[in-house]
């Protein structure tokens, strides 16, 4: 057969069979176009999201931010070595950064020197000394053009011979002008390295100036730091808090001469920005950027030793390689599973097309062709549709990319423009090894198909196999095993990331394919069900219950003997056991018997039996999960033998179309295979694409909110920064925007009085203010009942002592001679603030009068907090002894009155502090040891101390602090709700009772112990009671803001806040997320294309298989007509059976899908770090695309099987039988 031969009849068979040939070009241009779109779309969202993440960097800061610093020190003083420098680093910038770099300044700096002022008398010192201060010289490049002058001029080269050594010109700022004795032009400034030293440099101020514009970028949007320098803070503190530096400009050339003349050998650090275009920036990739700004470092550190490197554009790199890394990796499995939908949809297209061309290939092969020939007719075929596809793919995949851009999804990342796109050569390789595939695809089965004759053709149709190719070799029991394997291994690493994020993570590209084959496992494991499932459905066979029951009985008693021995009971399991092998003789029994009567007693023996079984071994929580579903399956053992009798009599009396329907589905079920297996791997894509992307949207925001938990977080205050309540709340809740303001004291605590005791953290926030948001699984109760558990009397109710008091005076009674315990007395003021006084070492045994003085510093009036025994020493060593405590009293020294506080004389409401976990302490009423009146307080104390500390306070009820446990808590410290325990916290063990439990809460983490929480006013009432050096503090607020001010909040808090802590902006975390094109429009771009795939797919698949049922049965369709089977039956039962299959499909593939999408999630949804996010992610499906598909695909499915069943009933059946015949 000659090459043009071939040819035409190439073409001539594509024309015969052009609307299966159209579906299968289509197909191979569906999955070529999807395959080579994966990179570029991937790619563009990850162009614009680092085009978002400048245009923030930019915004939020200034162009400045991603300038390019590089820092060289201890450079020495040098013409040629600066020159050197200058040059190197020029060319280290042309040759690396030329694309973005747009110009660099220098600045040259020296180290601190001292300055000595011009004699001159000031306000505040009217003397003329010599005012000595700190200062430096430095020059910056072009700095003229960025100052204005109030007086003289800029500083020139020129360098005189001064009476003590050079003499340059220098400009200093109008602030520091004012600053330093109010500097002017014509000052003369001495500068010298130390006091000590004879070397000098003399300075002429020749000019005094500001900044035109100090966020311009040359000054690095912040001119103060270069004209009004300030002694670093090395706590991190606010710098406006500290000290101004004299820094003088010079040029650098005077600079240069005057220090090599004055100070031979001297050195100074040189800084080099160079700034960058940061549009410019946005057309280039992340890896180009990395890979320059790798290159550039690597190149300024072996060329200028001991140089730095720093960048914005670092910063983001780090940040946007992280996120974008753990976004995308979502997206790639979506494309691959939508890639493998696609290549099977080819797949399953030219199974149906193999058929049909049974005849001409048998008609070739009888005149003679060979099986050789047949392979080149499908190779040119395959050549033709595939080259074609592969062409345009690449095209197609590029222009879709740029118009997604378009998409509503993305108006406010792109602005309404298209997606930024690069013309590269990887679609176009990927668009040809998925055409490869594709080809693949085509051909293989039309050339296996080859070797058959018409007549084995034939006896296929008339007689199916049994067992398909997959379940006769057992691939899918392969599969299954392989995908046991990947599941194992993906629930051992919790995520599809290999490598860790900080060394160069990667994608694991086993477990990637991990949700693609358990979807093709479930399609087919199925197939292996789906038979029995039919004959169970039409009453033909009980095979599916038996093997249900089976089952159930063999893991059942194996897991409880399993169970029972394990605990040590050697025969507790086997009258469990002797109960399951009874129902499985009265099931074999009922099984073959043929009275209906005896089925139903035997069934009813079988209920007695299931129910004495549960009476021992009813289902519990704390069972393992293979006894709890083989128990929950015991009990549905004779419903299901119930139901088959009811199908079974249901088919006899049922409807001729019906029956038939059922009988075709039972005789030959394996003929949906391809079909069902299409469907559930369309429709677990379906809920795949919009639930993974719901979910991790919706988990993306929830983190935020969990961290933050209201508008405005401020977090992680410093020790140092004595901020109070009242102060806070004066000073942040003034602010315009702000609707309300609460506090909150963050720390770790651990378990017990032990320091072995496990540690917890714990948060002590404002009940009535604390105002969150909370999530419905975080408890069992609303977050305002649960916080509502904390409130309670105040565990400390402090004695108040009179105004102007001077002396605190009581008279105590000891049992013993304790010469190393001191008595101590805690205070309050009337701000807040506690202090410890000490009023001595107690006496002998007798009455003594214990004093002290009240300070004369603390706000009016105090208030007595606890008193205490202080004595020296660590563990379970103290002395123990009572003291007898009476006629507690002030001394008010204006007056000379004496005012009782407490006489002891009534019902005793103080309480003894805790020292361990049992009553060591006590305190009593006594009569029969008194100072005055009737009664006395005897505190009778143990070994135990609480940090060296014993005593009592005051108090409205028992003194132990309410609090709320997470679940984590209440299990490592065995405390069920309403027990009591002893924590220990920072001021000292505090004891607790658990008023109710929490899963989670916002901002904290139930992991390990646990947390806890307070009441803020309840715990720093006792802690500061215990010790008020100590006490846990106030360190964080939470802010709620009016509408549309929280930008305003933010920037008013953070001035005020003086870089003090983290601010955590809910609102502006949440637009960033918004803005990032990776997390949320990415995927729902990727859902409208999945959608379409799926509509594409599924809908031409439902069709090619109708098409392809009809001609295998339209012989069997007009049999059952001739015998008397009406047309609207006969669209009745073809409806009934293809709907049918195609709602068992969806099914099976909806279940699958929110399984993979489970798995999938809890996959990827990680921290930057890799860990576990905070609170846990819940499954969210966009229904509003789910469910237009859903609708959209049984509209294909109703209208296709309508047309196809109207073709079918308008045949003649004469005309029929003749072409059968």
């Amino acid at each position: 057969m000659g090459t043009v031969s071939t040819l035409s009849l190439v073409l001539r068979r594509l024309r015969n069979d052009w609307r299966l040939m159209l579906s299968v070009f289509l197909g191979i241009l569906v999955a070529t176009t999807l395959i080579s779109g994966a990179p570029v779309y991937l790619s563009a969202l990850e162009r614009q999201s680092i085009i978002v993440s400048i245009d923030s960097a930019v915004n939020r800061s200034s162009e400045a931010y991603l300038s390019i610093i590089t820092e060289a020190r201890f450079v020495p003083a040098e013409e040629e070595a600066l020159q050197a420098n200058d040059e190197i680093h020029a060319e280290a910038m042309a040759r690396n950064v030329a694309e973005v770099h747009v110009g660099t300044q220098r600045h040259v700096k020296t180290a601190a020197q001292l300055a000595a002022l011009p004699a001159k008398p000031v306000t505040d010192r009217p003397e003329t000394a010599v005012r000595v201060v700190e200062g430096f010289f430095q020059s910056y490049s072009d700095i003229a053009r960025h100052i204005v002058f109030f007086e003289g001029r800029m500083a020139t080269d020129v360098v005189l011979r001064g009476t003590q050594g050079p003499m340059l010109e220098g400009v200093v700022s109008a602030e520091l002008a004012l600053e330093y004795d109010d500097l002017a032009a014509g000052d003369v400034v001495i500068v010298t390295p130390s006091i000590e030293s004879p070397a000098r440099i003399s300075v002429r101020i020749v000019g005094i100036m500001s900044p035109t514009d100090p966020s311009d970028e040359f000054w690095q949007g912040d001119a103060n730091a270069f004209v009004n320098p300030r002694v670093p803070d090395p706590e991190g503190g606010d710098p406006e808090d500290q000290p101004l530096l004299l820094g003088i400009f010079v040029s650098q050339q005077a600079l240069i001469e005057a220090m090599s003349d004055a100070y031979p050998g001297a050195v100074v650090d040189t800084t080099w920005y160079g700034a960058v275009d940061s549009g410019l920036l946005k057309g280039r990739t992340t890896s180009e950027i990395g890979a320059m700004m790798d290159e550039l470092k690597e190149e300024l550190s072996l060329s200028i030793p001991g140089s730095t490197l720093r960048s914005g554009i670092n910063i983001l790199l780090v940040g946007f390689e992280r996120q974008s890394f753990l976004s995308s990796v979502p997206l790639l499995v979506l494309m691959a599973v939508l890639g493998v939908t696609t290549i099977y949809f080819l797949f399953m297209i030219v199974s149906y097309l193999v058929p049909i061309r049974e005849s001409d290939i048998a008609l070739f092969r009888s005149r003679g062709t060979s099986l050789g020939m047949v392979a080149v007719l499908y190779t040119a075929e395959g050549i033709l549709l595939t080259l074609g596809a592969t062409a345009v793919a690449p095209f197609l995949a590029l222009g879709g990319v740029a118009a997604t851009g378009f998409l509503p999804y993305f108006e406010h990342i792109t602005g309404g423009g298209a997606l930024p796109v690069d013309l590269s050569w990887t679609p176009f390789v990927t668009a040809f090894a998925a055409g490869a595939l594709c080809f693949a695809v085509f051909v293989a089965p039309g050339v296996l198909g080859a070797r058959a004759s018409l007549i084995v053709g034939r006896l296929r149709s008339s007689r199916p196999p049994s067992t398909p190719f997959v379940q006769r070799y057992f691939i899918d029991v392969g599969l299954l095993a392989a995908g046991g394997v990947l599941f194992w291994e993906l629930q051992a690493r919790g995520q599809l990331i290999s490598g860790g994020l900080f060394d160069q993570p990667d994608v694991n590209e086993a477990l990637l394919a991990a949700p693609v084959l358990f979807l093709l496992v479930v399609g087919l494991m199925f197939f292996r069900v789906f038979p029995l499932f039919v004959r169970f459905v039409s009453g033909e066979s009980p095979a599916l219950a038996h093997i249900a029951v089976s089952a159930t009985l063999a893991a059942l008693g194996p897991a409880i003997a399993i169970r029972d021995i394990r605990a040590g009971d050697r025969t507790g399991w086997l009258p469990e056991a002797a109960l399951l092998v009874a129902l499985a003789g009265v099931y074999v029994v009922t099984a073959r018997a043929r009275s209906w009567k005896a089925r139903a007693a035997l069934m009813a023996i079988q209920a007695v039996v299931i129910g004495l079984f549960l009476s021992r071994e009813f289902p519990d929580a704390d069972q393992s999960v293979v006894i709890i579903g083989a128990t929950i399956a015991l009990t549905l053992v004779v419903p299901a033998q119930i139901v088959f009798q009811m199908l079974r009599a249901f088919a006899r009396s049922a409807p001729a179309w019906v029956s038939i329907t059922m009988w075709r589905m039972a005789r030959n079920p394996l003929q949906y295979t391809w079909l069902v297996l299409l469907l559930v791997l369309v429709s677990g894509v379906g809920i795949l694409s919009t639930t993974v992307g719901a979910s991790l949207d919706q988990s993306y925001e929830e983190r935020v909110l969990y961290e933050a938990a209201s508008d405005i977080r401020v977090h992680n205050l410093p020790v140092f920064v004595s901020l109070d309540e009242k102060s806070i709340k004066a000073e942040f809740g003034a602010i315009p925007g702000v609707e309300s303001l609460t506090v909150a004291a963050r720390g770790r605590g651990k378990i017990g009085a032990s320091d072995q005791g496990r540690g917890f953290a714990y948060m002590a926030l404002e009940p009535d203010l604390f105002d969150s948001w909370f999530r419905d699984d975080f408890a069992a109760k609303p977050l305002g009942q649960i916080l509502d558990s904390l409130t309670g009397p105040m565990p400390i109710k402090p004695l108040p002592l009179p105004e102007e008091t001077t002396e605190l005076r009581v008279w105590v009674n000891t049992g013993g001679y304790y010469p190393l315990i001191f008595l101590w007395v805690v205070v309050e003021d009337a701000n807040g603030r506690s202090r410890t006084l000490t009023m001595g070492q107690l006496g002998v045994p007798g009455w003594n009068l214990m004093t002290t003085e009240t300070p004369p510093r603390m706000a009016q009036p105090l208030k007595i907090v606890s008193i205490q025994l202080n004595e020296p020493g660590f563990g379970a060593t103290a002395t123990v002894g009572t003291a007898v405590f009476d006629d507690l009293h002030a001394y008010i020294g204006s007056t000379g009155e004496e005012v009782a506080l407490e006489g002891f004389e009534s019902e005793l409401d103080w309480a003894p502090l805790v020292t361990s976990g049992i009553d060591s302490d006590e305190i009593t009423l006594v009569s029969d040891n008194v100072h005055g009146g009737s009664q006395a307080a005897m505190f009778s104390f143990g070994k135990e101390t609480n940090l060296g500390l014993r005593g009592f306070f005051r108090t409205d009820g028992d003194g132990i602090l309410p609090v709320v446990a997470s679940r984590t808590f209440a299990e490592a410290a065995e405390t069920p709700i309403g027990s009591q325990t002893i924590v220990s916290l920072t001021g000292g063990l505090v004891p607790v009772i658990i008023r109710d439990t929490v899963e989670y809460f916002p901002t904290l983490d139930p992991a390990g112990a646990g947390f806890l929480l307070f009441d803020l006013d309840g715990m720093l009432s006792y802690t500061g009671a215990l010790n008020p050096m100590a006490s846990a503090a106030v360190n964080e607020f939470y802010v709620a803001t009016e509408d549309g001010s929280d930008e305003a909040v933010h920037q008013a808090i953070r001035e005020k806040n003086r870089n003090w802590g983290s601010i955590l902006d809910a609102e502006a975390e949440l637009e960033s997320l918004r803005l990032d094109p990776l997390i949320s429009a990415g995927w729902q771009a990727m859902a409208l294309a999945a959608v379409g795939v799926i509509l594409f797919t599924a809908g031409l698949g439902y069709v090619v298989y109708l098409l392809a049922f009809a001609d295998a049965a339209a012989a069997e369709m007009a049999s059952l007509r001739s015998q008397g089977l009406s047309g609207s039956q006969t669209l009745a039962l073809m409806a009934l059976e293809h709907l049918l299959v195609a709602f068992i499909g969806i099914g099976v593939g909806a279940w699958a899908g929110f399984q993979m999408s489970r798995m999938m999630v809890s996959s990827v949804a990680i921290t930057d770090s890799g860990g576990r996010v905070l609170p846990p992610f819940l499954l969210n499906t966009d229904w509003t695309i789910m469910g237009a598909a859903y609708v959209a695909m049984i509209a294909i499915f109703v209208v296709s099987i309508l047309t196809v069943g109207r073709r079918m009933v308008s045949v003649d059946l004469r005309r029929l039988s003749r072409m059968e015949g």
